[in-house]
C-alpha cells in the first residue's frame, strides 16, 4: 500500500473523537455551524448519488414491469438488490462532480488558480468542459427521463409523479443543523 498523507475534514459532532497517535492523518473540524454552508456532500454529492440510485431503481421497477410483475409489485426490493443499486450510484459519481461540489463549496481553488500536483492547462480545460455538463442535473434528467419512461409504459400515471425535489430531498427527510444546548435536549424529552 502507498504511503500517502490524509487530511479528514469532520463536523464538530461531540462523538467524533480522535484518537492519539495518528501518524499520516491529521483531522480538522468544522467551525460550529458552518457545515450546512460548506460540507461538500450536501453541497451536491449526495444529491447525485440519490439520482442515480432513484434512476437505477425506476429502471429496475420498469425491467420488472416489463417482466409482467404488476405495477403495485414492480417496486419491490430486497436488501441485496437495495445494496447492489447503491453501490453502482456511488460509482456513478465520478471525481468531477466530487470536484465540482468541493469547488462550489470553496474548499478547493477556482479553475484559474495554479495547483502544483497538477498542470493549469489540464484543470481549466477539464472544469471548463464539467462546467458545460452539470453532472447533478445530468443524474436528475436520468430520473426524470426513467419516470417518463414509467409514463409512456402505462406503469405509472403522470398525477402520481413526485416533484424531482421532493424525491431527491423529502420534506421528512430534511435535516436542520442548529446549535442546541444540553438544556434544550433536556427540555425537549421533558416536554415529549
Amino acid at each position: 500500500m502507498k504511503k500517502c498523507n490524509i487530511l479528514l475534514l469532520q463536523d464538530n459532532f461531540s462523538g467524533h473523537i480522535v484518537p492519539d497517535g495518528l501518524k499520516r492523518i491529521k483531522v480538522v473540524n468544522f467551525e460550529p455551524n458552518l457545515i450546512a454552508h460548506i460540507q461538500p456532500m450536501d453541497q451536491g454529492i449526495i444529491r447525485c448519488f440519490k439520482a442515480h440510485y432513484h434512476a437505477s431503481f425506476i429502471h429496475h421497477a420498469i425491467d420488472r414491469y416489463d417482466s409482467g410483475i404488476t405495477p403495485s409489485k414492480i417496486y419491490d426490493i430486497n436488501q441485496l438488490e437495495a445494496m447492489q443499486l447503491a453501490e453502482a450510484a456511488w460509482h456513478e459519481v465520478d471525481t468531477m462532480t466530487i470536484r465540482h461540489c468541493w469547488r462550489k463549496a470553496g474548499i478547493l481553488p477556482h479553475a484559474d488558480t495554479p495547483t502544483l500536483a497538477q498542470p493549469t492547462v489540464l484543470i481549466s480545460s477539464l472544469l471548463n468542459a464539467h462546467n458545460n455538463n452539470n453532472p447533478i442535473t445530468n443524474a436528475e434528467s436520468q430520473v426524470e427521463s426513467a419516470v417518463e419512461e414509467l409514463i409512456e409504459r402505462g406503469a405509472l400515471q403522470k398525477a402520481n409523479c413526485m416533484d424531482i425535489d421532493v424525491l431527491l430531498n423529502p420534506v421528512d427527510k430534511r435535516c436542520i443543523i442548529m446549535e442546541t444546548t444540553d438544556g434544550e435536549i433536556y427540555q425537549a424529552v421533558l416536554d415529549a
